[in-house]
């Protein structure tokens, strides 16, 4: 679920400061969001959550363990012993049946109050909700949720930063919001929103929420870089484990049975610079309640030095491996260093298998309960992926040579509907949603 994964933040969690807006900024916000979503997920904003155990679920697998990969990471996450608690799953569900599209046209989605720019995302895995925000006229942030095409208005507390994240078939949404009274006091704050009241979620002062599955379980982190899972939305956040020899975890993603997927940082130095940044491993937890590093996979005949998981749906799993931390701590976002060091990475969970993308530049964005994904390819292009054929998806105007103009964000089960964000003629972001058949 991803939510949005906007090498300074190539960890893309929620910011811990707020940022100063206009729409020139949300142009860029844009532009950049799919070259900030790299490989670490570390550094105080990128470490926010993405780990959930589970002792058991109604309608949870128990898929088998596998082994840690070797290396001086996977060394220090060995796992851990059962955690006493249960993270809901959704009964009954099962995969949709889907045929891969071959085409897909665009629409504009309409915004609140006319505002200039827009983005989306997150959504449930129908595509009938979704969620993002826009860019007032008047300035600042404006989160914003679409059912079945008509937009409205969250009003979550503050009036600086703000994002809603994800979203699930109930069109019960999760996100945060900064708050504070002077810049030593302001952060994160995490929200859930339902039936048109916004509510914020227990347990924390500070934090984010970034996905919700169709049980109600809330996955996100507090500001001391701890991965928690909210049970519901007015229980309190269960903090997760952390095995030895790790700094901190992010809490990412939680699938319908209570998988969760995020990345752990390993020790050592977490903010990008010159020499590097700290190692990172992809971890799930797992519904039977165990919990392990997934493989770091191979690029270019070499075990990749660093890897994040940001989504998982049905076991499937997506993130990026780099093959070493130096290339990506001093690269610029989105430059040349950084998108050949970097690959996309597919796990399945089940059955350990790793795939390595090269024609996805910087990761996919999104993945649905077959695997397919939606990205960015080495033309700067958004694509719509399946195991058949990839899909290149159009866009609302003739983007500039070389440009990052058209990026997807969201991808529903069945491929029929995938959401994301556009220039149009006049440079400005546009929320979008493409119809595929």
């Amino acid at each position: 679920m991803p939510s949005e994964r906007d090498l300074l933040n190539s960890l893309d969690e929620g910011p811990r400061s707020p940022s100063r807006v206009n729409i020139e900024r949300a142009i860029a916000d844009g532009r950049r969001r799919r070259a900030r979503r790299g490989i670490a997920y570390t550094g105080a904003a990128a470490v926010t959550a993405l780990a959930v155990a589970v002792a058991s679920v109604a309608a949870g697998a128990h898929w088998p363990t596998q082994p840690a990969a070797t290396g001086t990471a996977s060394t220090a996450v060995a796992n851990a012993t059962q955690p006493p608690y249960v993270i809901p799953g959704t009964p009954g569900w099962s995969v949709p049946a889907a045929t891969p599209p071959t085409r897909c046209t665009l629409d504009r989605l309409p915004v609140p109050d006319n505002a200039p720019a827009a983005v989306v995302s997150g959504a449930e895995p129908t595509g009938r909700y979704l969620v993002g925000r826009s860019y007032p006229k008047t300035g600042g942030y404006q989160a914003v949720i679409w059912h079945d095409g008509r937009a409205d208005k969250v009003m979550l507390p503050g009036d600086l930063e703000e994002s809603l994240q994800d979203v699930n078939s109930a069109g019960t949404a999760v996100g945060w919001s900064f708050t504070g009274s002077g810049e030593a006091d302001t952060g994160p704050v995490p929200y859930v929103y339902h039936d048109g009241k916004v509510s914020r979620l227990p347990g924390v002062r500070r934090g984010s929420a970034y996905a919700i599955n169709n049980a109600g379980a809330i996955v996100g982190d507090d500001s001391g870089d701890a991965a928690l899972v909210w049970p519901s939305a007015t229980t309190e956040p269960i903090r997760l484990p952390l095995p030895a020899g790790a700094s901190r975890a992010t809490a990412r993603d939680i699938d319908e049975d209570g998988t969760v997927v995020g990345t752990m940082t390993v020790g050592g130095r977490s903010t990008p610079s010159a020499a590097g940044i700290a190692p990172t491993v992809p971890y799930v937890w797992l519904p039977d309640g165990t919990h392990r590093q997934l493989p770091m996979p191979t690029i270019d005949g070499v075990q990749a030095a660093t890897a994040s998981v940001t989504s998982v749906r049905n076991g499937w799993a997506i993130g990026v491996a780099g093959r070493d931390t130096k290339t990506l701590g001093s690269g610029s976002p989105g430059g040349a260093d950084r998108a050949a060091a970097t690959r996309a990475v597919r796990w399945h969970i089940q059955t350990g298998e790793v795939r390595v993308f090269d024609e996805l530049r910087f990761g996919a964005e999104a993945t649905n309960a077959h695997g397919w994904q939606v990205g960015t390819d080495r033309q700067g292009r958004a694509v719509f992926r399946t195991d058949a054929a990839t899909v290149v998806l159009p866009d609302l105007a003739d983007p500039p040579p070389g440009g990052l103009s058209t990026i997807a964000t969201t991808l529903s089960d069945d491929g029929r509907t995938i959401a994301g964000q556009s220039d149009d003629s006049t440079g400005k972001l546009q929320a979008i949603v493409w119809r595929c058949r």
